[in-house]
């Protein structure tokens, strides 16, 4: 950046999004978000195996079915 004045603007709020100046002015009655979960329920949501099992669950009776029966045939076949 040429503009030294500028250059230091812009580390300076840098360096206050680093320090969570910010979040250190303004606390937070309740560790939650706006849906009211906590930081570790929505770790929980977002980890691979529970997005997997949610997958699971919507899938429907013959989906799940079709993929089980396939699932099973080259098994059969190096018998």
């Amino acid at each position: 950046i040429a503009d030294p004045e500028t250059c230091d603007r812009m580390y300076e709020s840098l360096v206050r999004i680093h320090t969570n100046y910010y979040k250190n002015k303004y606390p937070r009655l309740r560790e939650t978000s706006f849906t009211g979960l906590t930081v570790e329920d929505c770790k929980m949501i977002l980890a691979t195996d529970i997005l997997k099992q949610m997958e699971d669950m919507k899938k429907g009776t013959w989906k799940k079915l079709r993929e089980k029966f396939y699932a099973k045939k080259p098994e059969e076949e190096s018998k």
